[in-house]
């Protein structure tokens, strides 16, 4: 799909249901799986007077593969809902505390692994090692850690030690 044809799905699916609202062509933005659309009343269009935009409308992302439109609001940055949508398909997912273990490569570590799974995810030794052992058949096997930010850096961990794992979305538990 090109810019051409993601402007008119805009235009037929969101603006026709918004009297007085047009594109801000200008601030149309590219991202290797969608088109970025930007909106505003008529009247901030002409005066370009901040007393005039109205708030609270975020990008329209354009999926470039389907034509779906996903409406944001202007709680976060569009790099922020692009990154959720290139990430799980969902521009309002949130990365959880979830970790996906699936598979290992030549080299994994398994004893270091099954430490680090027992030690941040407050699971057992032998339930940890199950996790890790399923993972050396290429099976899938999920567990959590505290927060977010620490299931980042666990996966990270996973990944180096050899295993092939994914901190999940929202839209993936």
């Amino acid at each position: 799909m090109n810019k051409i044809e993601a402007k008119e799905i805009v235009n037929r699916q969101v603006l026709e249901k918004l009297k007085g609202f047009s594109l801000m062509e200008e601030s149309t933005q590219e991202f290797a799986t969608c088109y970025a659309f930007y909106y505003q009343n008529n009247e901030y269009i002409k005066s370009r007077d901040f007393r005039d935009m109205s708030v609270g409308a975020g990008p329209v992302l354009v999926c470039k593969q389907t034509g779906a439109v996903f409406e944001t609001g202007s709680a976060y940055p569009t790099e922020q809902y692009v990154k959720a949508f290139e990430s799980c398909g969902d521009p309002y997912g949130e990365l959880t505390s979830q970790i996906s273990v699936y598979g290992w490569q030549d080299g994994a570590n398994k004893v270091a692994a099954t430490k680090l799974v027992k030690a941040k995810s407050g699971l057992n030794m032998r339930d940890s090692k199950t996790i890790i052992d399923k993972a050396l058949k290429n099976e899938e096997s999920r567990f959590s850690t505290e927060s977010v930010e620490e299931s980042g850096s666990v996966n990270k961990e996973l990944c180096r030690l050899g295993f092939k794992c994914k901190q999940l979305w929202s839209n993936q538990c």
